[in-house]
């Protein structure tokens, strides 16, 4: 499961707390993680009990306090955190039924496609010693794969612009870098990749239009373990982010 949860959540974690017992995920990536390495990390502790995920880490952002945090119901036999990045990736080994994982939960950086080329680089270049990969979280790109029609261009405001395009031109090549080395976006995959994960109802970012930020992707390893994806819509998540969380099911 990954899950942007705005802010560090703050008034909102009794409901972000609801939407995860919810689901209930044996793995779970927690983007824009503010505030929760705070004081000996008392957010993170008080998270992983009420979640009864018991591992947990978070990779500090190096930009503001945007971190990821991961957590897990399975033990890390190892981390890494690579940078620099503009926000944070934190990248576990884990072992599971499925043999053992590489987990990378990431927050790709919101401000350009060209900036978000390096940091795939250094995420992938991290994980590719794995035959098991998983890679998810806010990747801040769109996918061609979506079908945007370029008239959602004249809606983009001056934020947008900068983030999804050059010369009056959608982009779409970070996440068809991810693709093209061995990763495979288990939305497309289960032909449910027209689910949008932002905005939510509440969301008062104007730099949200209908549109999917967030993925799973995982290696061609996992492909015949993989059942279900969804984006989480219910009343809670309705409330608890600008982000609805998105699941995935490996068998």
């Amino acid at each position: 499961m990954s899950y942007n949860i705005l802010d560090g959540g703050v008034d909102r974690l009794p409901l972000i707390i609801d939407a995860i017992k919810k689901e209930a995920p044996d793995y779970l990536t927690i983007n824009e993680a503010n505030t929760f390495a705070q004081d000996d990390n008392k957010i993170l502790k008080e998270l992983t009990q009420q979640i009864d995920l018991p591992y947990f880490d978070v990779a500090l952002s190096e930009e503001y306090d945007y971190h990821v945090a991961a957590f897990s119901k399975y033990p890390f036999k190892h981390t890494t955190k690579p940078h620099p990045l503009t926000r944070a990736c934190l990248i576990t080994l884990i072992d599971t039924d499925l043999g053992e994982l590489s987990v990378a939960s990431l927050h790709l950086t919101p401000y350009a496609e060209d900036l978000r080329h390096p940091e795939i680089d250094l995420i992938i270049k991290a994980q590719k010693q794995y035959e098991n990969r998983i890679l998810m979280g806010d990747m801040n790109s769109l996918s061609q794969s979506d079908n945007y029609d370029s008239q959602i261009i004249q809606q983009f405001t001056v934020a947008q612009l900068k983030k999804f395009t050059t010369d009056t031109q959608i982009r779409f090549d970070a996440i068809n870098k991810i693709l093209s080395v061995g990763y495979y976006d288990v939305a497309k995959e289960l032909e449910k990749n027209k689910e949008n994960t932002v905005p939510t109802p509440t969301s008062k970012d104007t730099s949200h239009s209908q549109m999917r930020l967030d993925y799973i992707f995982i290696s061609d390893s996992l492909l015949p373990h993989l059942k279900d994806y969804s984006v989480v819509k219910n009343k809670i998540t309705d409330k608890a982010s600008d982000h609805y969380p998105i699941i995935a099911e490996l068998k």
